[in-house]
């Protein structure tokens, strides 16, 4: 129990010190950064706690795809070279699904589809029709991007667990198709979800 005790000593921390610099960027009227600080605290605690469960609400994993978006839109948003093309459309996503099956393919995309010399594009397109959540995601290919062995690694390892946990847990309830060229990589993800 003490193990536990002390466990929650690091959460509890950053969680003080994200409020902390949440009031301050409020009493500065920086409002995009207490904005991005709120959002990162939302994230952060779905990282704690739902993350943690066997399924969650739909509507919680788009949460924190939007909360993921709206920060990668703070740090790229200026970014002239970079066209994004968000569309979630989240008026049929009911039900329940097992957390962070979306989101490692959209962070995969903005982790190796942004080159700050090249045109990169991200197109993301989520939406939910009869019972089962779709994702077309696309985005750029940037070969002359230098990626090193580790970045390539957990890319590998982020995208071959999300295929494994589909297969285990969506068996014969899922497609995923993920198609890459020299110019585009291409995800397409439809899951029955449970209701």
């Amino acid at each position: 129990s003490f193990d536990f005790l002390r466990s929650q000593i690091n959460p509890h921390f950053l969680f003080n010190a994200l409020n902390t610099l949440y009031a301050s960027a409020l009493i500065e009227n920086a409002e995009k950064t207490s904005d991005g600080i709120q959002k990162l605290g939302d994230m952060m605690r779905f990282m704690l706690h739902e993350n943690q469960l066997p399924s969650i609400p739909l509507s919680r994993e788009i949460d924190y795809l939007r909360n993921y978006l709206d920060l990668q839109l703070l740090r790229f948003g200026s970014q002239e070279n970079l066209d994004l093309d968000i569309q979630i459309n989240d008026s049929q996503c009911h039900g329940e699904v097992a957390p962070m099956l979306i989101i490692p393919f959209v962070e995969n995309a903005f982790k190796h589809g942004i080159s700050a010399k090249e045109k990169s594009w991200i197109r993301l397109n989520l939406r939910c029709i009869s019972g089962s959540v779709h994702l077309d995601l696309v985005n750029s290919v940037h070969p002359e991007k230098p990626i090193s062995e580790k970045s390539r690694e957990e890319s590998g390892i982020g995208l071959d667990n999300v295929k494994k946990r589909l297969a285990l847990l969506y068996p014969d309830r899922h497609q995923l198709s993920i198609i890459a060229n020299d110019s585009d990589f291409f995800v397409h993800l439809s899951v029955q979800i449970h209701s």
